[in-house]
């Protein structure tokens, strides 16, 4: 089933040679290079769309004439040209015009340590996990006088990929989801129903009441051998149907999939350790 969206469509980005332009919350952005000029509605005089040119006036206090683009789709110029005039609109009661704002992009090797320390201080805590792995994982493996001398090396490789293969199974096994359902769901009788819109076979639309009386409707991609789900109080939407035989036959062919090589990947870093705490400190 379809949901409305608040959020404005997006627009027409004319891209010919190194210049790429569109509009975006009311200014028009005119990037050539590396260099974005972003002009407001009031810096904009005039757009004239012929062809497979596109032309932008700017007024003489914006110390820049006009910006050209040529595109060889006419009707791609000519809607651009359309979004233009639709954001042009008179100064400020004072008289005020908007400035022209200028921002250049780093060139592409020096935006890696910038991205790279976003990612680290803002992103997914699994990159701050995978910096201290880098960091310290990588001098314990090699220092360490475990025998073989190379079994620390294979196993600082391996092990995060042997890891991330056996949280692919978890999810695909629904193992995580299970845990969370197994520890605070509710248990609740329910109303399935098939889903026309799925096409996933069997897919179910499933009816239900929670504990304080409201009434949800939520996806089930499995139906259960009783007319009961288990939801999770912190979210009525997220659900499970009990069907042990369908979940089993789908959890082992998930493990022969991806968790059978995350524990073959992840055997070396077992073997490194149990060394590791069998040398006489």
């Amino acid at each position: 089933m379809g949901q409305s969206s608040t959020q404005p469509a997006a627009g027409v980005v004319l891209a010919g040679g190194r210049i790429r332009a569109w509009v975006e919350q009311g200014a028009l952005h005119w990037k050539r290079g590396r260099t974005t000029v972003v002009v407001p509605g009031t810096g904009i005089r005039k757009v004239e769309a012929a062809g497979r040119s596109l032309t932008v006036l700017l007024f003489a206090e914006t110390q820049v004439e006009a910006l050209t683009v040529r595109h060889r789709n006419e009707a791609a110029v000519a809607a651009l040209g359309a979004e233009i005039e639709a954001i042009i609109s008179d100064p400020r009661p004072s008289g005020e015009r908007q400035p022209i704002r200028r921002h250049r992009t780093r060139a592409w090797p020096l935006r890696i340590p910038a991205a790279l320390r976003d990612r680290v201080l803002h992103g997914s805590p699994w990159w701050r996990r995978a910096l201290w792995y880098v960091l310290l994982g990588f001098p314990l493996a090699v220092w360490l006088p475990v025998e073989p001398g190379f079994l620390g090396l294979v196993a600082w490789l391996l092990l995060p990929a042997g890891v991330a293969l056996l949280r692919l199974w978890f999810g695909m096994a629904e193992l995580d989801t299970r845990w969370v359902m197994w520890r605070r769901g509710v248990t609740v009788r329910a109303r399935f129903e098939n889903d026309p819109h799925s096409e996933a076979d069997p897919a179910c639309i499933v009816h239900f009441r929670t504990l304080d009386g409201r009434e949800v409707t939520a996806h089930s991609p499995l139906r259960g051998y009783r007319d009961e789900i288990r939801y999770d109080p912190e979210d009525p939407s997220h659900v499970l149907a009990p069907a042990r035989v369908a979940w089993l036959g789908i959890a082992l062919a998930a493990f022969m999939v991806s968790g059978i090589w995350g524990v073959a990947l992840s055997v070396p870093a077992v073997l490194w350790l149990i060394r590791l705490l069998a040398l006489p400190f």
